[in-house]
C-alpha cells in the first residue's frame, strides 16, 4: 500500500472464512482513467474482477460521495456494499448513501465500523447462498474424509461378495463418523499412533 495513487498493479486476494462459507476477497486498482499503460492494466484488471465478482465492495473516502466517479458509480448495484473509509478524518458524517445504497461508515487505521462491516458482509453473503443451507466443507480434513466415503461407496456398489461390501460400508461410515464427530476409540488411537511421535 503506497499513498502515491495509481500504484496498484496486481489483484491481491485473500481467503476467507465468514459465516462458514469461504471466499476470496480480492483488493484491485482504484478505478480511474489513466494515460499511463502500468496503471491502466491494473485499472483493467480490477474492472475484470468487479465484472465477474458475486459481491462487490466500493470503497471511496469519507466525504467525498460527489467525487465520485461515473464508472465507480455504474459498478454499484444490488450485489454491492458501499463503504466510506477514513471516517477517523471526519468528513461528511450526514451522508448515509451514493447512489440509492447506504453507505457503511468505516476506519481502517482505527478498526471503527469494521465489525459492522463483517456483519454485514456475512449477511450478504448468507442472503445470496442461503443461510438455510450446510456451510461448504472448508476444512480439508473434512473433505479428505468426505473423499474417502465416496470411495468407499462407489467400492460397495460395485463389489460382489457381501464381506468386502460390508467392509466398504463400514469405512465409509468411519469416514463420515469423522465429519460428524462419531468417532470410535479405534478412530482417536489411529491419529494418536498416526500424528504423534510417542516414545517407549
Amino acid at each position: 500500500v503506497s499513498e502515491t495513487a495509481g500504484t496498484t498493479r496486481d489483484v491481491i486476494e485473500v481467503h476467507m472464512d465468514i459465516g462458514g462459507y469461504p471466499l476470496i476477497l480480492a483488493d484491485t486498482a482504484g478505478i480511474r482513467s489513466s494515460d499511463d499503460a502500468i496503471e491502466s492494466e491494473g485499472v483493467a484488471r480490477a474492472r475484470d474482477r468487479a465484472a465477474a465478482a458475486d459481491l462487490k465492495l466500493v470503497v471511496v473516502e469519507a466525504g467525498s460521495s460527489g467525487a465520485v466517479d461515473a464508472e465507480t458509480r455504474a459498478m454499484i448495484d444490488k450485489d454491492t456494499l458501499v463503504i466510506a473509509n477514513k471516517a477517523d478524518l471526519g468528513g461528511a458524517a450526514s451522508v448515509s448513501s451514493l447512489d440509492d445504497r447506504p453507505m457503511m461508515r468505516i476506519s481502517a487505521k482505527t478498526g471503527e465500523g469494521l465489525d459492522d462491516l463483517l456483519s454485514a458482509l456475512e449477511a450478504a453473503v448468507s442472503e445470496r447462498w442461503g443461510a438455510s443451507e450446510a456451510p461448504s466443507l472448508t476444512r480439508s480434513r473434512h473433505r479428505h474424509a468426505l473423499e474417502e466415503a465416496h470411495d468407499a461407496l462407489l467400492r460397495f456398489a460395485t463389489v460382489e461378495e457381501s464381506a468386502l461390501a460390508a467392509e466398504d460400508l463400514r469405512l465409509a461410515m468411519r469416514a463420515v463418523g469423522r465429519i460428524t464427530g462419531r468417532v470410535g476409540v479405534e478412530d482417536l488411537l489411529d491419529v494418536i499412533f498416526r500424528d504423534f511421535c510417542i516414545g517407549k
